[in-house]
């Protein structure tokens, strides 16, 4: 499950501090009254079908794989196809698949949060916008650390590739949102 923490956290911090932060810096060019709140607004409902679509797409592609997997272990065992069905196995099996919908869903809506918070409480668009970057930041650093201890490799390293492509995402969204 470990991946799909870092797979939901990263896709709910990465891209909805993309989707915030070109929202951001669109209404700031456009010269219209946007305020924060609906900036916020925007960047979580990005997150909301950001983690509706990895729960949806956890359950289809672990059933898939779990079906596979329960497939080739029948023609091991030499039994007739549907065979392990309603099994402990395959009982198992479905346990896996609701736990990692749940994990990459619950994951991504909650790095979600991260990029929205600052503009659902901040009223002024530059402070809002730093806050959020340094607060992503923070997070992908913490995902960083996260993630070289479960793979045991070095924090320093991993944490720093996580930031890497933070900043890459943030510049890019920064630069089609016209700041």
């Amino acid at each position: 499950m470990s991946r799909y923490i870092a797979l939901g956290t990263l896709d709910g911090i990465l891209a909805v501090m993309a989707v915030t932060l070109a929202a951001s810096g669109l209404a700031s060019a456009s010269g219209h009254p946007i305020s924060n709140f609906a900036i916020g607004l925007t960047g979580l409902s990005g997150g909301i079908a950001l983690a509706l679509s990895n729960v949806f797409g956890s359950f289809i592609g672990e059933r898939a794989e779990e079906s596979r997997t329960l497939r080739e272990l029948e023609d091991k065992m030499m039994l007739e196809e549907g065979s392990l069905d309603d099994t402990i196995i395959h009982q198992q099996a479905k346990r896996r698949v609701y736990l990692s919908m749940f994990t990459n869903g619950f994951s991504s809506f909650t790095g979600a949060f991260v990029p929205v918070v600052p503009f659902l409480v901040i009223a002024d668009r530059m402070t809002a916008t730093v806050t959020t970057l340094c607060f992503c930041f923070i997070a992908l650093i913490i995902l960083g650390i996260y993630l070289a201890r479960v793979s045991r490799e070095s924090l320093l390293k991993t944490s720093i590739e996580v930031l890497v492509i933070g900043i890459v995402i943030g510049a890019i969204s920064i630069l089609l949102g016209g700041h």
